[in-house]
């Protein structure tokens, strides 16, 4: 089993160091400062660890998180959870229940942005005869990691406050995501893979390497083309040359014949490969689990168990370790609290009977958010087998489940992917104990303590994988039109190869990557700026209305909490609201205005109690 994280990674995260204006609502995290920090070359590996740790931040709430976020806004996954889970509903239907909703999203972008540049600019403070290698490595994980806050940034809330110096500006004025933002992105995804080589760190160690670079170039770069530029089917599309602004590592302009090279680059060079069996990606199929599951009872005769986490098809991933706890900067977010929220949903259904236990083996409870949308598993042809590797069916394959007094928005479907797991050692009598299967293996074969006091909630440490080679192959295929790689990923879950249509790219992306959290974009960016209703983003989430949901018990469909996804989709684009606090104190819409379709006198914006179905 590789890479179980349950002791410290190497003191990450020892130190943070921020500079933005409190316009961007950030601000230092620990005594360092731009006065005396960093005083070495080491203290800039230090500062790349607190970078990396802002993805922890983000991890300690999931509604905060854009994998999560994304995954939720999709047709593919509703809101559930419970009744009094307002904030999932809100973010499911498109909506806003709190004008806080997104705070800590905003904050922590930010504060990735400030990191990241503080290394940018502060790198040629110290001389690197003879490491150019290794300053060219930490460079281009700045640049990478600066290029992903802005994407992630400008696809949460398009044109955002953006700066590229060590310093944010005071005022911080928007600028336009299309002609300004995007080109950076771009610019800082290159520099990061012409500055790194492959093989200059360990994959799957949670550093930034060349390969995803390149895999995130292409992500940025298509989004930009289809979102933006409105480029419809990219393989056949005409796409001009991008200027890029001038920064290291970057010279001129980029084309889409360079992006398909980064692609082939990664592919062919990177070192990565398919993980054999599409089950053996997921930690149902660790060797703890798997002997009780029958689902993999053909790997477990075989004495193939889960790839682990860092295996060889992630490509860039969030890590956690077993050092949660309920309070400081991070707290819970050194957990994997996605799988927590995905848990089958806890309480009972009125008599009594609970799930998460011996009769749901091997998965366990939790909050029953990002619930799979009914259309998922009806549109899925049971043909492909990656349908069950990826969705439970808990009323079929659980000995006993039950839909409980409190759930909403639940078809009985729940993403296996991101599901906390049981083993048959796990504690069912104490939950505080040894839960899940991370918790048994903790307690089996470590000292580690359950630091977090709270195995049911803490014990949880699969990386969340944010880049896996199989997506990368798939932009490939989608950029070229040629299907040699998105056949060989097929090959991998034994279907038959295909020929090249849009369709078919679109189709196995949502089969490959289903409940990965990248559906929503995919859809936004095929469907294009101002898509209007009929747009094929509005018309996908339009059909959850009347889709099949189980509430508090009883069978009913779901329909819009105010209006329709396909209107709300229309009036937003996809866009969260920008905080109202961080407008407030701009105080100034020539620097920050909010996004159309939210707002206090936006009656379909705004949601105050959960759906009723």
């Amino acid at each position: 089993m590789k890479k179980i994280y349950l002791m410290a990674i190497a003191g990450l995260f020892a130190f943070g160091l921020t500079s933005c204006e409190d316009f961007l609502d950030s601000s230092n995290y620990t005594e360092a400062n731009t006065s005396n920090f960093p005083a070495s070359p080491s203290d800039l590996n230090s500062e790349l660890a607190a970078l990396y740790g802002v993805m922890n931040q983000l991890s300690s709430d999931p509604l905060q998180s854009p994998w999560f976020v994304n995954y939720i806004m999709s047709d593919d996954a509703n809101g559930a959870g419970g009744t009094g889970d307002v904030e999932c509903h809100a973010i499911g239907h498109l909506m806003s229940n709190k004008e806080g909703l997104f705070d800590a999203a905003w904050h922590n972008t930010y504060v990735g942005i400030a990191r990241a540049n503080a290394i940018i600019y502060a790198v040629d403070a110290f001389d690197w005869t003879g490491q150019e290698k290794t300053r060219g490595q930490l460079l281009g994980e700045a640049y990478f990691m600066r290029g992903l806050f802005y994407l992630w940034g400008t696809q949460f809330w398009g044109n955002i406050p953006a700066y590229w110096a060590a310093a944010a500006p005071d005022p911080c004025p928007q600028q336009d995501a299309e002609t300004v933002i995007f080109p950076h992105i771009l610019a800082d995804f290159v520099s990061a893979a012409n500055l790194m080589s492959h093989g200059a760190t360990t994959k799957g160690d949670g550093h930034a390497t060349k390969g995803a670079a390149e895999g995130f170039l292409a992500r940025a770069y298509m989004f930009y083309e289809g979102f933006y530029k409105k480029a419809g089917e990219l393989a056949t599309a005409t796409l001009a040359e991008v200027t890029l602004p001038e920064q290291e590592g970057v010279s001129g302009s980029l084309t889409k014949q360079q992006v398909i090279d980064f692609l082939n680059d990664a592919i062919n060079n990177g070192g990565y490969s398919l993980v054999e069996d599409y089950r053996l990606l997921w930690q149902y199929t660790n060797e703890l689990t798997a002997p009780d599951y029958a689902f993999v009872a053909d790997l477990n005769e075989k004495g193939k168990y889960w790839a682990g986490n860092g295996n060889s098809e992630e490509m860039f991933q969030v890590q956690y370790m077993n050092s949660g706890g309920w309070s400081g900067n991070i707290g819970m977010g050194f957990v994997n609290q996605v799988s927590l929220y995905c848990g089958l949903r806890c309480d009972d259904d009125g008599a009594g009977n609970a799930n998460g236990d011996l009769a749901t083996l091997p998965f366990g409870q939790g909050w029953g958010q990002g619930a799979v949308n009914a259309n998922l598993w009806d549109d899925w042809n049971d043909a492909d087998p990656r349908k069950k590797a990826t969705i439970l069916d808990a009323q079929a394959e659980c000995e006993k489940f039950v839909f409980t007094t409190s759930c909403t928005e639940d078809a009985g479907y729940y993403n296996k992917k991101w599901m906390p797991i049981t083993c048959s050692g796990s504690n069912w009598g104490d939950h505080n104990d040894a839960y899940t299967w991370w918790g048994v293996y903790r307690k089996n074969n470590t000292e580690a303590a359950n630091n977090n006091g709270n195995s049911f909630q803490g014990d949880h440490f699969a990386d969340m994988v944010l880049l896996r080679l199989a997506d990368v192959m798939l932009m490939q295929s989608e950029l070229t039109g040629d299907v040699t790689q998105l056949n060989k990923v097929r090959a991998r879950a034994g279907l038959p190869p295909l020929t090249y249509s849009w369709t078919n790219i679109k189709n196995e992306r949502r089969w490959e990557l289903a409940c990965e959290g990248l559906r929503f974009n995919d859809l936004r960016r095929w469907s294009g700026k101002d898509g209007g209703t009929g747009c094929e983003a509005a018309v996908a989430l339009e059909r959850q209305n009347g889709s099949r949901v189980n509430y508090t018990g009883r069978w009913t469909t779901m329909h819009h909490a105010k209006s329709s996804w396909a209107a709300r989709y229309a009036a937003t684009d996809g866009f969260l609201p920008i905080p109202p606090a961080q407008i407030t104190i701009a105080d100034d819409e020539t620097v920050l205005k909010q996004n159309p379709g939210w707002g206090s006198n936006v009656d379909d914006a705004n949601m105050t109690g959960t759906p009723v179905y």
